[in-house]
């Protein structure tokens, strides 16, 4: 076996990749892209890579994290998986958005609503920030507001 497939199946080991980040290593490590792209389909073929199932643990990770589609999103299309795969992944989380900002505020917040506007505001805030949509957020605050 060749030196830069035992060195993609070793970055494999240790966590799941994307193509283009896997190539990236590679050549970083001083391979040639022709040498990192043979054995990124190499890896393909054998079932080591795959985007599917990186964007898939990507995306259950960043939702642990307390993270939004919205940021989930950006970071898988910067790391260059395609981005229908992208929506089909987020595609599978949509009935989940509302609970996992709810997490997200509750962590954060200690589930305590807003005494003011301004504290409000900052609250919310920290959600847009965190990248979850203005519909999610509202839909938030409107049962927060209803359990007081």
């Amino acid at each position: 076996m060749s030196d830069v497939f035992l060195s993609a199946v070793g970055l494999l080991k240790r966590r799941e990749h994307g193509a283009f980040e896997l190539t990236s290593k590679l050549v970083k490590k001083g391979y040639g892209s022709t040498l990192a792209n043979e054995a990124l389909l190499k890896c393909q073929r054998l079932g080591l890579q795959s985007d599917e199932r990186f964007a898939d643990m990507f995306c259950r990770t960043r939702i642990a994290q307390g993270y939004g589609p919205i940021r989930i999103s950006k970071a898988l299309v910067a790391l260059r998986i395609d981005k229908v795969l992208v929506q089909s992944v987020l595609q599978e989380e949509q009935d989940n958005w509302l609970s996992y900002a709810s997490k997200a505020w509750k962590k954060k917040y200690k589930n305590e609503p807003a005494k003011s506007f301004t504290e409000l505001q900052k609250q919310k805030q920290f959600l847009l920030y965190r990248g979850f949509t203005s519909d999610i957020i509202h839909l938030l605050f409107e049962c927060i507001q209803a359990e007081n």
